[in-house]
């Protein structure tokens, strides 16, 4: 069936994987027992769900769509580097694995900390969540380094393209530090209720910034794919001192205090 039969494989895993969601809740003896006879809506609960929800969908939407500019850049260097970026690409979705999962997990513990009023507790937990994210992370970077050529033979085994996709590979890994950053940030920022300003930041930072950074680069730059490769560690760094000076000096603790 070929790349129908893919689709329809994803389609079919996800539905099942939901199915056996709803069993368990509705199997559990937890405080999140689903009970189908007695669900309704709040109003006011789901205002309050679209308020933080919505911005985070909005930021990662737009930034998915960006990415479509970026790969126009990269296919100005021929289809070797096309298909080094798409095998790259693969590889990046699971690097990101652990610091995401350790960002989902801090916006969690910072929520419920934050919503019981433990204001230090939740702090804590933003940075034991970055330490964690630091660890992991370090430890996937030398394996990275050191394998970024296999890691690319699984995808492809053209010569070209396993040059152009391990030196991606290479360039981006000890950049991952920087997305550990942004990432435990605007988790715990999520996880008071403050998802616009996060949004706002990495929208700057991964969109608007790394544009104008690619369209300054691909102009003063030309034939070089070293720096198109680097505008994503850019971003991430923009993003990373944005959000901690925000974090720090931004006047935003009270008001989700209140808010809370």
């Amino acid at each position: 069936m070929g790349t129908a039969g893919v689709a329809y494989a994803t389609i079919i895993s996800q539905f099942l994987s939901a199915i056996l969601v709803l069993i368990t809740l509705m199997r559990t003896d937890s405080a999140f027992k689903l009970i189908p006879k007695k669900v309704s809506f709040t109003w006011s609960v789901i205002g309050r769900i679209v308020n933080i929800g919505l911005p985070t969908s909005v930021q990662q939407g737009i930034t998915a769509f960006s990415n479509v500019f970026v790969q126009s850049y990269i296919n100005v260097f021929g289809s070797a580097a096309m298909a080094g970026w798409s095998s790259y690409a693969k590889i990046d979705q699971f690097n990101l694995l652990p610091m995401q999962a350790v960002a989902f997990a801090c916006t969690t513990f910072v929520g419920q900390n934050w919503g019981a009023g433990l204001y230090d507790r939740a702090k804590k937990s933003l940075r034991t969540a970055m330490r964690m994210s630091f660890v992991m992370t370090a430890t996937l970077i030398p394996f990275l380094m050191l394998f970024s050529r296999q890691l690319i033979y699984m995808f492809n085994q053209e010569p070209a393209v396993l040059e152009y996709g391990s030196l991606m590979i290479r360039l981006m890994a000890p950049f991952y530090l920087l997305s550990c950053i942004n990432q435990i940030y605007v988790g715990a920022l999520r996880g008071t209720g403050n998802s616009r300003v996060p949004m706002f930041i990495m929208l700057s930072s991964f969109v608007a910034f790394r544009q104008v950074y690619l369209i300054i680069c691909s102009q003063l730059l030309p034939g070089n794919i070293i720096p198109i490769i680097l505008g994503y560690p850019a971003g991430w760094f923009i993003a990373s001192l944005a959000l901690f000076l925000y974090y720090k000096f931004g006047n935003w603790e009270e008001k989700y205090k209140i808010t809370a």
